[in-house]
């Protein structure tokens, strides 16, 4: 009788063991970076001079998915050709980079942000799935700095 309980016992810390641990693995699952923002290092530039600002976006979501790109900064920089926010659809595996011109009188930190757009799909045949969270996006910022 006590080999039988000890047995049942041991039966039931395993079963305890591998729920656990299946749990912790969704979490982990569930919190897995899906969307890489990266923006190409910048050359120091001169105070007015105009200088490119080119970010990389890959997904690693699972089917394709409507993004939204846009730049950040700490301080104001100037877009003398326009301040633009890119749509496009991303697909796994796929890395797209996005390009503005930018120009400051100093050192300022800019960077991009890149968001999955919940209000709308891919276009038809590209198998797309809106994300589930609201917070899935990247961001990265790098340095700008202004030499005199």
């Amino acid at each position: 009788m006590y080999h039988l309980q000890t047995l049942s016992s041991s039966i039931a810390i395993i079963f305890l063991g591998l729920s656990l641990q299946l749990l912790t693995t969704s979490e982990a699952t569930d919190i897995q970076k899906v969307l890489e923002v990266n923006v190409i290092p910048m050359r120091p530039a001169k105070p007015g001079e105009k200088i490119e600002l080119a970010c990389s976006v890959q997904s690693y979501l699972g089917n394709c998915a409507l993004v939204k790109v846009y730049t950040l900064s700490n301080l104001p920089v100037d877009f003398p050709f326009g301040n633009f926010s890119y749509t496009y659809c991303v697909c796994p595996g796929e890395a797209k980079t996005f390009y503005w011109t930018i120009q400051s009188s100093r050192t300022v930190n800019v960077g991009c942000r890149a968001a999955f757009h919940l209000d709308d799909v891919c276009p038809e045949g590209q198998n797309s799935v809106p994300p589930q969270h609201k917070r899935r996006y990247g961001i990265n910022m790098k340095i700008l700095k202004i030499i005199n």
